[in-house]
């Protein structure tokens, strides 16, 4: 009987998606521990998102709905949380930050899978 396959896990981070370089800095400081990836566009997010699993993504004003709404779908489907910087003050960005990483490893606790693919007639 040969060993079981083990499960990849990605190391915890946060994705930063957008075009404000102070805004970037802020988020890196709130959680230190944690790395941030930046990235630039919703196009690049989403494809780097499936592979890195970001616990949190934080993107800024610059996204249009359309994008905005396309990292949110792939945020959820990785079980990421997600804060949109431009609806949260400054102040406020430290606190929503941390409640969307508590809640993103809890939702990965309760089921730490991504659901199967449909099956196709």
């Amino acid at each position: 009987m040969s060993a079981p396959t083990p499960i990849f896990t990605t190391p915890p981070t946060l994705m930063f998606v957008g075009s404000d370089p102070d805004l970037a800095d802020v988020c890196s400081r709130v959680m230190p521990a944690v790395s941030l990836l930046r990235v630039g566009h919703a196009a690049a997010a989403v494809q780097r998102m499936v592979v890195t699993r970001p616990l949190v993504v934080i993107f800024d004003g610059s996204m249009s709905e359309t994008d905005a709404t396309d990292i949110a779908e792939c945020a959820r489907d990785i079980r990421a949380g997600v804060v949109r910087a431009s609806a949260a003050a400054r102040g406020q960005l430290a606190e929503a930050i941390s409640a969307a990483a508590l809640d993103a490893e809890k939702r990965r606790e309760l089921d730490p899978l991504p659901p199967p693919p449909p099956e196709e007639d």
